[in-house]
């Protein structure tokens, strides 16, 4: 897996769901969320390839900034939470590019893109 800084990658959860950090891969922020879904061409279209309990998640973007129209590129992104009840191999998602929001139906959840 690919190493990234702690301070990051740490969370002072307060137990349950509930996060008290709100830096990117935290708690997601109402405004980033508002401004994503103002900002529609920023989003690319993907398959989950893995979740780990670890907060990891490996998807398959489609025709991004980083592809050609019709290739794919793998990215991983990180959550604090441990996502692998709602993101399974195959999920659908979108990744906005610039606000590092993940979109799974109708949850969006904060990430750090690695």
């Amino acid at each position: 897996m690919i190493t990234q800084p702690l301070h990051i990658l740490q969370c002072n959860s307060t137990g349950g769901d509930d996060c008290v950090n709100h830096g990117a891969g935290h708690a997601t922020q109402p405004i980033h969320v508002r401004v994503a879904e103002a900002t529609p061409s920023k989003w690319a279209d993907g398959i989950v390839l893995r979740a780990t309990s670890d907060g990891w998640i490996g998807i398959a973007l489609f025709g991004n900034d980083d592809t050609h129209e019709g290739d794919t590129a793998t990215v991983w992104v990180w959550n604090h939470a441990d996502l692998t009840a709602h993101l399974s191999a195959g999920a659908p998602v979108a990744l906005h590019s610039v606000y590092n929001v993940l979109a799974s139906g109708r949850s969006r959840v904060s990430v750090v893109r690695l």
